[in-house]
């Protein structure tokens, strides 16, 4: 009787210590009831938080960007063209042609249709090949994204050259024209981009009448900050 009455009171001073150790509040029974915030483990946000996962692969997402990574540059560009006319014969071969496009003049309007509209991205570039005319340009990129990673693009501004005025196979009437471009292309990730493109020169019969143009065809890969 005493050995069973001396167990039974080991017993019930032992789960007495259990109690008073689990309602510790620093100790880890406590501890293991609730979010353990402060070693870095999840919390909810409070009730009514809007939680946005944003997806690498959609243009809306993308176009939502921030411009403060590049300063003023937005992206560069690099691509490989061909002449694109019937009458390309004389300057047939392989055009190398960069772009910088920078960063829109305005704030976002938080407006889908003004943001694109308003806010076209100011480029410049230039166009090189040892068979052809070489040309240097200016103007305003409008991008419009169409569906998930994909969007569609056109430019509008002017250039300069140094190809033949008159009496040549290809005679583009004067130095400066108007130069506007449209084209097809991917995001790939964050910063990439490939695209297709065409862009045409011509001065639409304003300084003479010789008129034959330039219109290359071709594809390129950007970089975003």
């Amino acid at each position: 009787m005493r050995i069973l009455t001396a167990i039974l009171a080991g017993s019930l001073s032992v789960l007495a210590a259990s109690a008073a150790f689990a309602a510790e509040p620093e100790n880890a029974w406590a501890r293991a009831g609730g979010p353990l915030a402060a070693l870095g483990s999840f919390v909810p946000p409070p009730p009514g938080t809007e939680v946005v996962i944003p997806d690498p692969f959609n243009s809306y997402a993308l176009f939502e960007d921030d411009f403060s990574h590049g300063g003023i540059f937005d992206e560069v560009r690099l691509g490989v063209l061909g002449f694109w006319q019937e009458n390309a014969e004389s300057v047939e071969g392989v055009y190398v042609t960069g772009q910088v496009l920078f960063d829109p003049f305005f704030d976002r309007f938080d407006n889908w249709f003004l943001d694109i509209l308003l806010r076209p991205r100011p480029h410049i570039g230039g166009t090189a090949s040892p068979d052809g005319p070489d040309q240097l340009f200016a103007g305003l990129t409008w991008t419009v994204p169409v569906w998930r990673m994909f969007f569609v693009e056109a430019s509008f501004g002017g250039t300069v050259h140094n190809g033949a005025i008159q009496g040549a196979q290809i005679s583009l009437g004067c130095h400066a024209l108007f130069r506007e471009s449209f084209g097809v292309g991917a995001d790939i990730g964050e910063h990439w981009r490939v695209m297709v493109g065409v862009d045409h020169s011509s001065h639409n019969g304003w300084c003479s009448d010789e008129n034959d143009g330039l219109t290359h065809l071709g594809g390129y890969v950007g970089y975003r900050f």
